[in-house]
């Protein structure tokens, strides 16, 4: 028999090294799960493993937002700034879009019956003073400027105008809907927020369609309902095709009714009842009714949709497929044409979309922003764009962690990603949508992060591994090594890049005027692998000339490490006079590799000395990015940085792997519970370091327990 366990013996203690690196293993796993900033409603496949390559049907289920939300709607839905509060005197650009179904539609304007289409204003104000008026565009969207807000809380109202000359004067207002509110919704800047739904009484019966091309007509019966004697009511008839265009607008009266025109149905038909204010539409009246969900009759319901989209290449204006949204919460969907597929619950009369559902691309999503965390107040996650981000550089680090961990599955979606994005010159997007895989952007380029990919390319093309792969990825390696080789510069030194952002602008000719260590260490490393697996003398070429340049350009004689970086020009090589943590920690690993072991300790006792810093609020400790006595401005804030932190404990490994494990233990202590790190513990404004929770420290977790002392083989930078 075995003995009893002893119920007053300590539990077993959990070995911190393993354990950090298991909860970060489970942690890129989650980062291939897409967002979704339409929350009200969800929505869930059947197969959560189909992938951008199915064909056939998507079927899931879905679930109904709820019957009533704490705050009241708003036609507005900002998408910028990226928070509030607004800092007074400083310039904000203001960004949105429309919730409604009417500021949509095209072609229409004085029809006859003395019934003309607004214009419609977004008016954004302070305490009431308005700081800009901006016209609702034909898309429902609407942008401003302020250059100097003053100091307050922003309203946001929508209003028409019956008339341009109204509008110029901004007088005869009709509000629409309720306003957006700062007060209400502090810091809730978003695409979509949680509304409800309610089902609207149906007010039309028996309505048929005559879709003759010479003269088309729609008739029916029209319910009494509640009018305020103040407006006046119309009936509006649209078909939608490549977007949803008014075809009619007549006077309402309960009873039958009968509209004719002298033109065809473009495509599906709406019938709404609009109330009017001073001839602007400000509301709709009751149920749209759709052409398409009353044909689905009893089994569907009559004003939601599911639509899909196939956004692989780019998010099309309209859905492929728009099928009534069943009432028994299932849905179905051909996957036509193949991608990355969306399908999304939407109200078909206003076109708000109340939930979402995007298929895993392969691309693991950077950073996870919460809300607290960027100036937010909602408990939900804060979401922008910036949340869908994948650097290319992380990808890389991830894809590599990936095949050390044996992940077969999520290591082939990942490289399948990869293979998508890469731009036709063979190099790589700097950052890339996680879901629209060909939206990226051949003019922001940094060298560093294209060859961190070429090298999780070759590594994945190593004998081990090349069955994982449907398609190998030695010809993307290959065009991406001929692509770096083209950034030489006369010293044999890649440049750096190409491209930057002036404000929200990207100037992509702007060429990068220097070189980096850090980005010619990746280099040397592609080169030196891609000799070893092709055996192609060229490669053995560039990485010996690579070598040389930076023991020739990049050596601090006098400190004894590799400079930061510096520029070319004019025949003459200047370093920036700087070091930083990697120069050190990336630097030790290719010493070693060198030869040059005299230079790799050097290199990891000053490393130590200089950058191993302890948080005093937390207790937590780590290596910090820059240090001003490194050539950083005072005012940079010594934190512990986990990126750099645990590729610091991978260049201890093949030198001391009991320092290595103590310092990741040390490290896991501020681990949060999804496996996650802060990108770094504390914000340093300064230098741009932030702390929202990472995917790269995560898998640089992972990368610093392989090799000598544990259970994995070391793949990167053997």
């Amino acid at each position: 028999m075995s003995p009893r366990p002893n119920p007053t013996s300590p539990p077993a203690r959990e070995d911190p090294v393993p354990a950090s690196v298991s909860r970060a293993r489970a942690f890129l796993l989650q980062q291939v799960a897409t967002r979704t900033q339409y929350d009200a409603a969800r929505l869930v496949p059947d197969d959560q493993a189909l992938d951008r390559h199915a064909q056939g049907r998507w079927v899931g289920t879905f679930s109904l937002p709820p019957t009533a939300v704490a705050l009241p709607a708003t036609p507005i839905l900002i998408r910028g700034p990226l928070h509030f509060p607004i800092v007074a005197r400083q310039p904000a650009v203001f960004e949105g879009s429309v919730d409604l179904p009417f500021v949509c539609l095209e072609g229409l304007g004085a029809d006859g019956t003395g019934l003309r289409w607004a214009t419609y204003v977004v008016v954004g104000s302070v305490s009431g003073e308005r700081q800009f008026a901006a016209k609702v565009q034909p898309n429902g969207s609407f942008a401003a400027s302020v250059v100097a807000p003053p100091p307050g809380q922003w309203s946001f109202q929508l209003v028409a105008y019956a008339s341009p000359a109204d509008a110029a004067a901004d007088r005869n207002r009709v509000p629409v809907g309720h306003p957006w509110l700062e007060a209400e919704r502090p810091g809730d800047v978003r695409d979509g927020y949680a509304v409800a739904y309610r089902p609207a009484a149906p007010l039309f019966t028996d309505v048929a369609l005559d879709a003759s091309p010479e003269r088309a007509a729609v008739s029916g019966t029209l319910a009494a309902f509640a009018a305020d004697a103040a407006c006046a009511y119309a009936l509006l008839v649209t078909s939608e095709s490549d977007a949803e265009y008014a075809w009619a607008i007549e006077p309402a009266a309960p009873g039958a009714f009968r509209i004719e025109r002298p033109r065809p149905f473009a495509g599906k038909v709406r019938l709404r009842l609009v109330e009017l204010e001073r001839s602007c539409a400000r509301r709709v009246v009751g149920a749209v009714w759709a052409e398409e969900n009353a044909a689905a009759g009893a089994s569907a319901w009559p004003d939601l949709s599911i639509e899909y989209r196939s956004i692989g290449e780019r998010i099309p204006a309209q859905p492929t497929a728009v099928v009534p949204a069943r009432r028994d919460g299932r849905w179905e969907v051909a996957l036509q044409p193949p991608g990355v597929g969306r399908v999304s619950l939407v109200d078909v009369g206003s076109k708000r979309v109340y939930g979402q559902y995007t298929m895993p691309s392969g691309l693991l999503r950077s950073f996870n922003v919460p809300a607290a965390d960027a100036g937010q107040t909602p408990d939900d996650v804060y979401y922008d764009g910036f949340n869908d981000a994948c650097f290319l550089y992380d990808q890389a680090v991830a894809l590599i962690a990936l095949l050390q961990l044996g992940e077969r599955d999520a290591a082939a979606k990942l490289v399948d990603a990869l293979l998508a994005v890469q731009n036709p010159d063979g190099g790589f997007p700097f950052a890339n949508d996680q879901s629209v895989l060909a939206e990226h952007s051949a003019g922001f380029v940094r060298n560093g992060a294209v060859a961190w990919v070429c090298y999780a390319l070759l590594v994945a093309d190593r004998p081990a591994f090349r069955s994982w792969f449907p398609q190998r990825t030695a010809d993307a390696a290959r065009h991406c090594l001929a692509f770096l080789r083209s950034w030489l510069n006369p010293l044999g030194l890649l440049d750096g890049g190409k491209g930057r952002y002036v404000g929200h602008v990207l100037e992509p000719h702007y060429v990068v005027p220097w070189w980096s260590t850090e980005h010619n260490i990746d280099a040397w490393w592609c080169f030196d692998l891609a000799a070893e697996l092709y055996g192609e003398g060229e490669h053995r070429r560039i990485a010996d000339g690579i070598r040389a340049a930076l023991e020739r350009h990049a050596w601090n004689v006098q400190t004894g490490i590799f400079w930061q970086g510096g520029t070319y020009a004019n025949g003459r090589s200047t370093p920036d006079g700087q070091h930083a943590l990697d120069v050190m920690s990336w630097g030790s690993v290719l010493l070693e590799r060198w030869g040059r072991r005299g230079d790799m300790r050097a290199a990891l006792e000053r490393m130590d000395h200089l950058y191993y810093v302890t948080d005093a609020a937390s207790g937590f400790s780590g290596f910090t990015t820059f240090v001003p006595a490194d050539g950083y401005p005072v005012g940079t804030v010594p934190s512990p940085w986990y990126e750099g932190s645990f590729g610091a404990a991978f260049a201890l490994r093949n030198h001391d792997p009991a320092h290595a494990d103590r310092l990741i233990a040390t490290l896991a202590a501020a681990q949060n519970a999804d496996g996650s790190y802060p990108y770094a513990l504390r914000r340093d404004a300064l230098n741009d370091i932030n702390t929202f929770p990472s995917l790269i420290a995560a898998a640089w977790n992972i990368l610093a327990w392989s090799g000598k002392g544990t259970p994995y083989p070391r793949l990167l930078w053997s």
